[in-house]
């Protein structure tokens, strides 16, 4: 049997594998009682079956890297279960070894979502290769989660091009020049060799001085606030050389945390306990009920653990969960939930905990006819105290050149909200009954329909300093056209809340 000589592409069992080890990292900021919102994401490699993962530590730890970026509370780990799904909020972790000369960490899970400490876990992870062995031509497989990936797990290949030095580290071989197109978000993902050993680290920084990406722009709505401009993260696109850290460069990271390394690229614990890392998060007394870690998602798996935590959702669903831990609870307590949409009340629950003395609870937002863009918060209560709380927004973003404007519209006789209404928000110095007569869609300049309860929110944000014409179409009811009406002023909120507009019946 011949050996392999590294330019087989990697088969669909290896790079199967290999997935299964790729994580995803979640930054998570912790905001006022407990609500939590991704601050960046990342990807890893679970390099031990213990919960030790591999990354860069612009990843794990930016401020190391002297970058300005806001502390994390905690560190999230997804786990990779489908290629076609999402990953899945499944861990908390804690950095344990990092070098920002280098830019790579390990970091080590510490918990479950639930927040209870982990052990005996059992993951899939991707062995060590030797990243020495490899040679110009050898074929590399790249996977993570790219920013402009989608949602679920990215994978690409390319080849070995090139070797590169860095007069900071004394090694022959500081980066691995890759063909591969290696995009924002797969930072300290994983390159795995033609046997399914990871030999590489995928890195922002450039392979080497003087290789740039051939473009870097924003071409993609990151902040999914409606259009492309410099509030957008710029993307590297087209055809590229980027770089990767030789695996064999993190063997004193690998050591420091513990983890000793084998030529046959096999992993094993060595001996010796890891160091204990600082509480990343926010923690709670010892005593006494408490509620932590609240976060959004469109969705979660049966166990109820979020699938890509985020405070912003995209259009269209017709659920919003939040989960969050909880301790220190008896049946005694008296637990409330309470759901506002754009400031008014929506849902709301009461009634005696159930839900035992430690865990991960799940609450859901339903709304068969699809949830309406806006901003959504959520209160938790005990005994009547709010003891915490966040928020998510649906649709997009709202900044402070635009104002995000919502309402309601009710039958004039009754004060009962009417469903299917059609609002449209006319540009302005266009007169209402001209866009009647022409009905010109390029004069509309943002619409929407009313749910069953009459409530609105326009489909894009209306630019401040303006007047826009107000046409509301209802069947059974007076058409409502003004010219002007809605005034945004220059100081006006980036949310405001229209009075509830009546429409008098033919």
């Amino acid at each position: 049997m011949c050996a392999s000589t590294g330019r087989e592409q990697p088969g669909r069992e290896v790079i199967s594998r290999a997935m299964h080890g790729v994580v995803q990292i979640v930054a998570l900021r912790q905001g006022f009682l407990g609500g939590m919102s991704p601050a960046w994401t990342g990807s890893g490699t679970v390099i031990h079956p213990s919960g030790y993962i591999l990354t860069n530590c612009h990843v794990a730890n930016p401020r190391a890297m002297g970058m300005s970026a806001p502390p994390a509370d905690r560190l999230g780990i997804s786990i990779t279960e489908r290629s076609d799904q999402p990953p899945v909020l499944s861990y908390f972790a804690q950095v344990v070894a990092q070098s920002p000369e280098m830019d790579l960490a390990v970091l080590r899970i510490v918990s479950g979502v639930d927040g209870k400490q982990v052990s005996d876990l059992n993951l899939a992870y991707v062995p060590i290769g030797n990243s020495d062995d490899l040679e110009l031509g050898d074929v590399l497989a790249i996977l993570g989660y790219p920013g402009i990936g989608g949602d679920t797990i990215t994978f690409t290949s390319g080849s070995v091009s090139g070797f590169s030095h860095q007069n900071e580290l004394n090694v022959a071989r500081a980066w691995i020049k890759t063909d591969a197109t290696i995009a924002g978000g797969n930072s300290g993902g994983t390159a795995v060799n033609s046997a399914g050993q990871l030999v590489g680290v995928p890195t922002q920084a450039a392979a080497g001085s003087g290789i740039q990406p051939v473009d870097a722009r924003p071409v993609v709505d990151t902040n999914q606030d409606g259009r492309i401009d410099q509030r957008d993260t710029p993307m590297a696109i087209g055809g590229f050389i980027n770089g990767l850290r030789p695996v064999n460069m993190a063997a004193p990271l690998l050591n420091k945390a513990g983890i000793s390394t084998t030529s046959s690229g096999t992993n094993k614990p060595a001996p010796l306990t890891p160091p204990q890392a600082k509480p990343s998060g926010k923690t709670a007394p010892a005593s006494g009920p408490a509620f932590r870690a609240l976060v959004f998602s469109r969705d979660v798996t049966d166990d109820g653990r979020p699938i890509q935590p985020a405070s912003l959702l995209p259009s269209g669903g017709t659920q919003l969960f939040a989960s969050f831990e909880f301790s220190g609870m008896s049946n005694k307590q008296v637990f409330g939930e309470v759901w506002t949409w754009n400031g008014k009340t929506i849902a709301q629950k009461r009634g005696p905990w159930d839900s035992g003395a430690s865990g991960r609870r799940t609450l859901s937002l339903m709304n068969q006819r699809g949830l309406p863009d806006g901003e959504y918060h959520l209160m938790l209560s005990l005994n009547d105290q709010v003891v915490a709380e966040g928020k998510a927004s649906i649709g997009r973003q709202v900044d402070d050149t635009d104002t995000q404007i919502s309402g309601q519209i009710v039958d004039g006789a009754t004060g009962k909200g009417i469903a299917n209404v059609l609002v449209l928000a006319i540009k302005p110095g266009v007169r209402v009954q001209d866009f009647v007569k022409k009905q010109d869609r390029a004069w509309i300049n943002a619409s929407a329909k009313t749910d069953s309860q009459g409530t609105f929110s326009f489909d894009r944000q209306l630019p401040k300093g303006e007047a826009y014409g107000l046409l509301v179409i209802a069947r059974g009811y007076r058409d409502l056209a003004i010219d002007s009406a809605l005034r945004v002023t220059a100081n006006a909120p980036e949310q405001a809340q229209l009075g509830a507009i009546s429409l008098q019946h033919e």
